[in-house]
């Protein structure tokens, strides 16, 4: 059915083939973790996968045929099956410098076409299977946040904060995390991205905890800043402007929202609090199969939300040297409206340990 749709998005823009390389979108359309190179045609699509995941492949591939490869005839192999349906655009997602060039200088007279748009305008829009796997890692998400609130105290390490909350995703039914985990505390709350250390906890830090599971492909998202112990005038001050920047922004997530207002909405409470050059990063990003995906909510994205859109709603504050917080959940928009698929304590008095 996917595929189908695709080779209808191809047609409309005239588009004769397309070779995907990305794993993900591979993923999408046929189920396979296996494949290195999906031909999409009008015959027979062909994934064409490295010999080591031949079997996999072969078993998990839906509405193609499974080709196995070695690295120096692959270029070989697309230029066959390219011939067979003479085609004069190939469109391509992100395809490997030397395919490229390799491809260019054996098809002289065909325009190799970098357009990821029809791919994205499918993934973008969540269907109701996806949502339930969304709904699941989500949940996931929030027992490892529940074991980070459940383990964090002065004195335990970064790096052990983040095995128990990994240790309690797995067990849940995660297959793995979204992304490295990342727990931020003191100074270095700070940094947006700060992974983790083996830094350990004081009475007094922030603690900025970001992590999501995956489950069946799909990815969650997930941060939310603890303090340790009572909260200082500016701790406080900074954490219920991020707070309501967030609950403001969630608010306008609906149908036809553009995501350069709902990102505004946000900024715009940080700014009148004092805090507008520490707010750094956009509002919030596209989740799926990637952790990084359409659409974005961002000052200069020109996306407008609709049914199926999933996207994290993250404002935050990070003031160098002193601390930062950080409050995110992932967010559907269906039938209903906005849905949180991560549930977690947020209000000040909840986080406080």
């Amino acid at each position: 059915m996917r595929l189908s749709r695709l080779m209808g998005l191809m047609e409309r823009d005239g588009i004769d083939a397309y070779i995907i390389s990305q794993k993900s979108s591979i993923y999408y359309y046929v189920e396979s973790t296996g494949g290195a190179f999906l031909l999409v045609n009008p015959d027979e699509p062909l994934l064409l996968t490295p010999k080591v995941d031949y079997t996999i492949s072969l078993e998990q591939a839906k509405g193609c045929k499974v080709f196995p490869y070695t690295r120096d005839r692959v270029l070989e192999i697309i230029e066959r099956e390219l011939e067979k349906v003479n085609p004069k655009v190939v469109g391509f997602d992100d395809l490997p410098i030397e395919i490229y060039v390799g491809l260019k200088e054996r098809f002289k007279e065909i325009e190799f076409r970098h357009t990821s748009g029809i791919i994205w305008e499918m993934r973008k829009i969540k269907d109701h299977r996806e949502e339930e796997l969304m709904r699941r890692a989500g949940e996931l998400a929030s027992i490892g946040m529940g074991a980070i609130l459940e383990n964090l105290r002065e004195g335990v390490r970064e790096f052990e904060l983040a095995a128990e909350a990994a240790h309690s995703m797995m067990m849940g039914g995660a297959e793995g995390l979204a992304f490295p985990i990342s727990i931020a505390s003191g100074p270095r709350s700070a940094y947006p991205h700060a992974g983790v250390t083996d830094r350990e906890i004081r009475r007094g830090d922030l603690v900025t905890v970001d992590l999501g599971a995956t489950y069946k492909g799909y990815k969650s998202d997930i941060t939310r800043t603890f303090i340790v112990g009572r909260a200082t005038r500016e701790q406080a001050e900074i954490y219920e402007a991020v707070l309501q920047a967030k609950e403001a922004a969630m608010k306008e997530i609906r149908e036809g929202a553009r995501g350069r207002d709902l990102d505004r909405i946000a900024r715009d409470i940080i700014s009148d609090r004092g805090y507008a050059e520490y707010f750094v990063h956009s509002l919030g990003h596209g989740v799926g199969l990637d952790i990084h995906e359409p659409p974005t909510l961002s000052e200069t994205s020109e996306d407008a939300l609709t049914r199926g859109n999933v996207v994290t709603c993250e404002p935050g504050i990070y003031i160098p040297g002193r601390g930062g917080v950080r409050i995110e959940d992932t967010v559907l928009l269906g039938g209903g409206g906005a849905e949180r698929l991560t549930r977690f304590a947020e209000r000040m008095g909840e986080i406080c340990v």
